[in-house]
């Protein structure tokens, strides 16, 4: 049985990221910690390299608390302390370069995840930490002097211990919340986890006839008729699904099971109100008598989602362009405006990017250290914090695997 300083449940990003935090810092200290990070899977990062379509939006430069959910407010130490510019300070530390897209998105300039990962891997075998994979940690245990976290073939000894096991979000990379149940020995618990940043379900009738179909729109989240959440962006539409940014960032919402009736609602033409688009069809109504209503739609809605909007506000798509009211006008802008698909759940672990809920951060302190057990940390996804998309979620796993690796590294040297 090997025994170490440090031992890193987990080696996703904010594992990885606790790791070299701590060991840089027992090397600037002039105090080297023998560090281990204990992963699953035959390779570390497996999650880390899928993110961003395999490019790795690392960050964004507009994240701030305000940009997450869950306990978020309870997060702002953390991102506060260790914004954007700092983890981008790190990386460049580190060797790497970086690139700033479009709406504060920010990816290694190679535009490939391997990059980061690289980075991460190379400054760790610098500083002497040892990456130990196919080891899935099965139990962990608090013993005189510190922890040992054992596997069915194996065992490590510690004298302190981040947990950055991620949470139940994209299983196929290894993450199956297997973090939650080893850490009920220390008393913790976890709120109710959902997938987010996932397609939301809906009706397949609904949506079979658009399968395929894109369109920008200003995407709003009803529950017994109230908005409470809004997106803007392109929605996708699947065989039996919602789909696109827009509505990945409204998913969270689903995974509060008091929730009325849910809805997402769709505002196709958000730049214009719907008496300009009312006015607009007659116009066009009365130039175009003989079309029929739905080819009216045309020159501002995809051919099959205009249809199905006329079909969704006069019943059918065949009514004569010059038989149109300004009733029917008004309803057929209504719909454009408030295109709604009841909200029947999302789609499964398999197909989300992150999980909603998690320990709650009032079990942990300023610093990610457990407040049941001194010298145990932890950081990342398997807290209750999540982002929306475009990088937000990688910023949590950074900022909180560097807050907890300072941690545990400062307390031993």
């Amino acid at each position: 049985m090997e025994t170490y300083d440090l031992a890193v449940v987990g080696g996703g990003a904010s594992g990885l990221a606790a790791a070299l935090a701590a060991a840089e810092l027992a090397r600037a200290k002039g105090r080297p910690l023998k560090i281990a990070v204990l992963e699953k899977n035959p390779r570390v990062g497996k999650k880390l390299l899928m993110t961003g379509n395999g490019r790795c939006n690392l960050t964004n430069l507009r994240a701030a608390p305000e940009s997450y959910h869950g306990d978020a407010k309870a997060a702002e130490t953390v991102l506060l302390r260790f914004p954007p510019e700092k983890i981008l300070s790190l990386f460049r530390s580190q060797g790497l370069l970086c690139r700033e897209a479009e709406e504060g998105r920010v990816y290694p300039h190679s535009l490939q995840a391997q990059s980061v990962l690289n980075v991460l891997r190379r400054g760790l075998e610098e500083d002497g930490a040892r990456l130990i994979c196919d080891f899935p940690v099965s139990w962990l245990e608090s013993v005189p002097g510190g922890f040992l976290a054992a596997c069915e073939k194996d065992k490590v000894r510690a004298r302190s211990l981040v947990v950055a096991t991620g949470g139940k979000a994209c299983p196929q990379s290894g993450s199956t919340g297997d973090g939650y149940a080893l850490l009920r020995p220390f008393h913790h618990s976890a709120t109710p986890l959902s997938p987010a940043l996932v397609q939301v379900r809906t009706d397949p009738k609904r949506v079979r006839p658009l399968k395929g179909v894109r369109s920008s729109a200003a995407a709003s989240f009803l529950t017994g008729g109230r908005r409470i959440g809004m997106s803007l962006g392109e929605v996708q539409f699947t065989e039996n699904s919602l789909s696109g940014i827009c509505i990945f960032e409204l998913a969270h919402f689903l995974g509060d099971s008091s929730m009325e009736k849910a809805e997402i609602s769709l505002d196709l033409a958000p730049e214009y109100g719907a008496g300009d688009l009312a006015g607009w069809l007659l116009a066009q109504a009365r130039r175009f008598w003989d079309r029929p209503a739905a080819e009216l739609t045309e020159g501002f809605l995809n051919k099959a989602l205009g249809a199905e909007a006329v079909k969704a506000a006069l019943g059918s798509v065949s009514v004569p362009g010059g038989s149109l009211t300004e009733d029917d006008a008004r309803r057929i802008a209504g719909v454009v405006k408030d295109f709604r698909f009841p909200a029947l759940g999302t789609l499964s672990w398999q197909s989300a990017q992150v999980t909603a809920g998690g320990v709650p951060l009032a079990e942990v302190d300023g610093a990610l250290q457990s407040r049941f057990c001194r010298g145990l940390y932890l950081c990342g996804e398997l807290l209750n914090v999540d982002g929306g998309c475009g990088g937000y979620n990688l910023q949590w796993a950074w900022a909180s695997g560097v807050a907890a690796g300072l941690a545990a590294a400062g307390a031993m040297i």
